[in-house]
């Protein structure tokens, strides 16, 4: 006896043509008769709006030659639970704070040697903000496009300087799977816009607070350990280059600055071609199955460049996931297609780190 009602039947083919039908304990496969992956999606989404009323969800694929389409029970829940998710962000602030007082008093005690008194707690404050508030608006851009009841995301801590900047970003904690891959492209795509575009303002607020400093000093300290060299996104490199000052001077970066460019690597790492990362579901939206062996290629190569990252990486793509579309059969539409790509490669291409 299957747990789904027959009367789904009725509601399915209100919208879709039925070849056959498969009821089975927990779901019922349905054999639809082909049509147009153009056509669709208003279909599959008036249904999915009928059966999350009855407290089920449908799964609209390609099998083969068939075109199949299963219902079966609303899950519980999804994600984690709210414990998690609570200790994960106070560990995630934790860190942070802690990593922006290790900068901080690093970048004090550097200005002193150049005659300069500073406080450590402004700066540590600022950092924390800086960063906290590029998560915030990095989750504000995911919510613009989410239509179902939103959290903040599972928060990711990480070790502070020199491995880290506290944290490592976060993962979206959905109440549904996307509906389609125009949604999975729009919601990915909004939170890493808004995510870059919060952190080039705190970049740019930090550069105006960073102070010049004679380039033989700055090699004089990279030398004696007290300062390095950073791999710098594009954009914050471009930055640094239009507000320096003449005759060969360098920035020593302030906190600010630094959480600027630590959003910026965020950024860049969350736009990876992995999921359950933002540039998996946007690449997954764009090329469907096909984005797999550009996650390996991902995978390895930030392995090679960074092993810790890349660790995390293998962990995420390892662990089995519920669906991320249930609509797998529509297509985004060619426009959205070709500008959600070139957004896409924008990201990336101003957010890529360079050595200097």
């Amino acid at each position: 006896m299957s747990k789904i009602p027959p009367s789904v039947e009725d509601v399915v083919t209100e919208s879709f043509e039925v070849k056959d039908v498969v009821y089975y304990e927990d779901k019922v496969e349905f054999s639809l008769q082909e049509i147009s992956p153009v056509e669709t999606g208003p279909l599959f989404k008036g249904l999915y709006m009928k059966l999350t009323g009855m407290g089920l969800l449908p799964k609209l694929f390609h099998d083969g030659e068939d075109l199949k389409l299963l219902i079966f029970s609303m899950p519980g829940r999804l994600g984690v639970s709210d414990k998690l998710r609570y200790a994960l962000s106070a560990v995630t602030a934790a860190t942070v704070l802690f990593s922006a007082w290790i900068i901080s008093n690093g970048t004090a005690s550097l200005l002193g040697e150049l005659g300069m008194q500073v406080d450590v707690l402004g700066p540590t404050i600022l950092h924390s903000l800086g960063i906290l508030a590029f998560l915030l608006v990095h989750e504000l851009g995911h919510s613009l496009r989410w239509e179902g009841r939103y959290k903040v995301d599972l928060m990711i801590p990480a070790p502070p300087p020199p491995f880290g900047f506290g944290t490592l970003g976060d993962l979206l904690v959905r109440d549904r799977p996307f509906i389609n891959r125009e949604e999975q492209l729009d919601v990915a795509l909004y939170g890493l816009l808004a995510g870059l575009s919060a952190g080039l303002i705190i970049s740019l607020l930090g550069l105006l607070q960073s102070v010049p400093i004679p380039s033989d000093v700055a090699s004089t300290w990279i030398e004696e350990g007290k300062a390095g060299m950073l791999p710098t996104p594009l954009i914050f490199l471009l930055m640094e280059i239009a507000l320096s000052p003449s005759g060969g001077n360098m920035f020593l970066l302030s906190p600010l600055a630094l959480a600027g460019l630590g959003a910026l690597l965020i950024s860049f790492f969350l736009s990876m071609p992995v999921l359950p990362w933002d540039g998996g579901h946007v690449a997954s939206s764009l090329a469907g199955g096909r984005v797999r062996w550009l996650e390996w290629i991902a995978v390895l190569g930030m392995i090679f460049i960074n092993p810790l990252l890349g660790a995390l990486m293998l962990v995420a793509k390892l662990i089995p996931a519920y669906p991320a579309v249930l609509d797998e059969y529509s297509e985004v539409p060619q426009r959205k297609k070709r500008r959600g790509l070139f957004l896409y490669l924008l990201i990336l291409m101003i957010s890529v780190p360079v050595l200097q």
